[in-house]
């Protein structure tokens, strides 16, 4: 396996890639909602290209998108325009999930400074390739002096790989997103330089 810069060109790929890992979370719905919710997650972090990157093994098999607590994101109004496609109940669901992610987002950016990083999008099908990630960020890091990792996840994911990959609670808080009781929780990991 490869690490390697994130491409444009491979967002459709990991639309793929996102759909198999998340796919039992929206199985329930139509597939284009799934698609938006795919599609509108990678677009919505993959907001700095120097900090984002591809696991490659014969093909896309992870990715990792990382930013600035300063970067903008420039794909809101276009995901809002295009939840007018969906049917008037998967536009509920696509409005409500935009503000959840947006909503949360706002709250990692409160205890981050200016020169963290926050992980927006982290995923991996192959064993190990998910610490070979962490580990391309946590080198990016500290050759750009950047402090703290900052991620949020909730309770519909694993989210003790975070801790056990020696990420802390800072925060943690209550959602309902489209009908759903969900704790979400914010992590924080501090870059230490490794002595020479």
């Amino acid at each position: 396996m490869i690490i390697r810069k994130f491409l444009t060109d491979d967002i459709k790929e990991a639309s793929k890639i996102s759909h198999l890992v998340w796919g039992d979370l929206y199985k329930s719905e139509n597939l284009d909602l799934q698609k938006f919710i795919y599609d509108f997650t990678l677009e919505y972090y993959y907001l700095n290209k120097d900090f984002s990157f591809a696991l490659d093994e014969k093909g896309l098999c992870g990715l990792l998108f990382a930013s600035l607590k300063t970067d903008k994101n420039s794909v809101l109004n276009d995901y809002k325009n295009k939840i007018q496609s969906l049917n008037e109940n998967d536009k509920q669901k696509a409005l409500n999930l935009i503000e959840y992610v947006e909503n949360t987002g706002k709250e990692v950016k409160k205890v981050m400074s200016d020169n963290d990083f926050v992980l927006g999008l982290f995923i991996s099908t192959q064993k190990g390739g998910g610490k070979m990630l962490l580990s391309q960020l946590y080198k990016t890091a500290i050759d750009n002096k950047i402090k703290n990792i900052y991620l949020w996840t909730d309770t519909t994911c694993n989210f003790n790989y975070y801790q056990k990959n020696n990420f802390t609670l800072v925060k943690q808080f209550e959602c309902n997103v489209n009908n759903k009781n969900i704790t979400t929780l914010i992590f924080k990991k501090e870059i230490k330089k490794i002595k020479e």
